[in-house]
């Protein structure tokens, strides 16, 4: 179950920051604080359902000194110059997160969490399946390629320690559009408490900063986190 395999990526990822903390504190790459807002999207094309009015109303509009009780992606008329005009309130589905040196959209219902330790910041998004992504941000000075690997096998070693096992062929190279460009990594296939999981693992430079990026899911997820996943990635700078 992938209650099986976040913990393990966890313990090992924090095992690896804290070996790869500086003697000295590392100045932030970026000084002001991060923060998370609404980012706007494309209209979905969904059809326009009947007009409701009902409890569950969550807004009030006001046009013209006019109040209108709407509710989320319901639509309503207003009247405007005589002239009766449907419109429709919907939340937007994409959040937005910058900080760190980095920034990138993911999905409203995921989760994000940060974390700071001395020279390494970690964000992990995540769903409430298996979709799993962790963003890590080196100020340390490491040589991707060799991060890259130790990251492979430290993962490797984890999942195995708590009864993994590794598919043929597991370890092949794959390929993702991270920051605008065909970014080369490592995907890792295991079975894990009976389930089939794959985790790829990507490195970057970007100007002095390093940046990892984790992707996990389980077989039975794979159409809805590669939908989320994309999303992330598409937009990561």
């Amino acid at each position: 179950m992938w209650a099986h395999a976040r913990p393990a990526i966890l313990t090992f990822l924090g095992l690896f920051v804290a070996a790869c903390a500086p003697a000295k504190p590392a100045e932030s790459p970026a000084g002001a604080s991060p923060t998370v807002a609404v980012a706007a999207i494309e209209p979905s094309g969904e059809p326009i359902g009947p007009d409701v009015a009902s409890p569950g109303d969550q807004f009030e509009l006001l046009i013209g000194g006019k109040v209108y009780s709407v509710a989320d992606g319901k639509p309503f008329e207003v009247q405007i110059g005589g002239e009766r005009i449907e419109a429709t309130i919907r939340s937007k589905q994409v959040l937005h997160y910058e900080g760190n040196g980095v920034s990138f959209r993911y999905p409203k219902e995921m989760t994000l969490e940060e974390e700071r330790s001395t020279g390494v910041s970690s964000i992990t998004v995540e769903a409430a399946d298996s979709t799993f992504l962790m963003i890590q941000i080196y100020t340390v000075d490491v040589d991707p390629a060799t991060l890259r690997q130790s990251l492979v096998d430290g993962i490797e070693k984890e999942m195995r320690s708590r009864g993994g096992q590794f598919h043929p062929g597991s370890g092949s190279t794959v390929h993702r559009r991270l920051r605008g460009e065909n970014a080369e990594g490592t995907r890792l296939e295991f079975t894990l408490a009976k389930e089939s999981m794959q985790t790829e693992i990507y490195v970057l430079r970007k100007n002095k900063l390093i940046i990892s990026v984790l992707i996990q899911r389980s077989d039975d997820d794979a159409i809805m986190a590669e939908r989320r996943f994309k999303v992330i990635t598409d937009s990561l700078r």
